[in-house]
């Protein structure tokens, strides 16, 4: 039987998540490291994931481990540190599966006190329907509630849905609810799992040139930077969710449409190699345009041109 809803489990599948960063912001790493292991932080935190308040949490560390008082909150504060990116190669997959009609939800162990900090920041997350949280539950995977809870609120047959999430346990606990269980261990595996469920085809090839339009300063500041976080002018990658990318015929609409306060040599046209960009394509108000679900970086560039140049090299 064909699956035709898709359950998502977010961090460590769809958002890289690495806690030491959010405490390196007070201590060293050496320290940072030593907290963790003193106050037990994977355990520390299922219960913050479960709905306790961190203040709580905070209290408890700073009766029991002083030295680790101020510390601690670091992990609240400067919880956006935490949030190092999207996992490679999953957004993608989750843009195939929406353009593939499959219906898509979350299913997440996190605090609802930081969960904002995600939604706020990631527009990748904007393409689940729904998501439910386990600390606004206050109840967390593998608890079966949660599932339940999830399937029942939605409407959701088990029969016909498959859950991703990287946690054996919780995979295991969405199999005995009769959900299609996917470990994740990357976003190639997850997409050839998915084709042999049927859920998505084989992805289709683009052989045609690709390009991206940016602001010549930005693009120079990225070649300094090493990283160009930018989806198009004035709008970052991850809040947009996507790199906006043209077929050559397309870019004099764009450059018309959305560039025409700037003077040509303000702006840069790359062209990039689609087997390294590996776009997705998606329907736009008129016409299809490709969509690169990952950040672009200079590998992916195999040519800059000026927007004066004619668009008509060989393809």
């Amino acid at each position: 039987m064909t699956r035709r809803t898709a359950i998502f489990d977010l961090g460590g599948v769809v958002l890289s998540w690495d806690p030491v960063r959010a405490f390196s912001a007070v201590v060293d790493a050496d320290a940072a490291q030593r907290l963790m292991r003193d106050v037990d932080f994977s355990a520390w935190n299922r219960r913050n994931d479960a709905g306790r308040r961190y203040a709580e949490g905070e209290a408890e560390v700073a009766d029991t481990w002083p030295e680790h008082a101020e510390a601690i909150t670091a992990y609240r504060r400067h919880f956006d540190r935490a949030l190092t990116g999207t996992v490679p190669g999953t957004s993608a997959v989750v843009a195939e599966l929406a353009r593939a009609g499959v219906r898509l939800l979350g299913l997440t162990n996190w605090s609802d006190e930081t969960f904002p900090v995600a939604q706020r920041r990631f527009g990748i997350l904007r393409r689940l329907e729904a998501i439910v949280v386990s600390g606004r539950e206050g109840i967390a995977k593998p608890d079966p509630r949660l599932y339940r809870l999830l399937l029942d609120r939605f409407s959701v047959d088990a029969a016909s849905a498959v859950f991703v999430d990287d946690s054996e346990a919780n995979c295991a606990a969405a199999a005995d609810l009769g959900l299609t269980a996917i470990r994740f261990v990357g976003a190639d595996d997850l997409r050839s799992r998915l084709v042999a469920l049927g859920l998505l085809g084989e992805r289709p090839r683009v052989s045609e040139p690709i390009l991206h339009i940016a602001e010549r300063t930005l693009w120079d500041e990225a070649r300094h930077t090493g990283s160009y976080p930018w989806s198009s002018h004035g709008t970052g990658f991850e809040a947009e969710g996507f790199v906006h990318l043209a077929y050559r015929r397309q870019v004099a609409g764009v450059l018309d449409r959305y560039f025409s306060r700037f003077e040509p040599e303000e702006l840069v046209l790359l062209e990039l190699d689609p087997e390294r960009a590996r776009p997705v394509v998606e329907e736009g108000s008129t016409e299809a345009f490709p969509h690169l679900y990952a950040p672009l970086t200079h590998e992916m560039v195999v040519r800059e041109l000026d927007v004066h140049e004619p668009f008509n090299h060989p393809a």
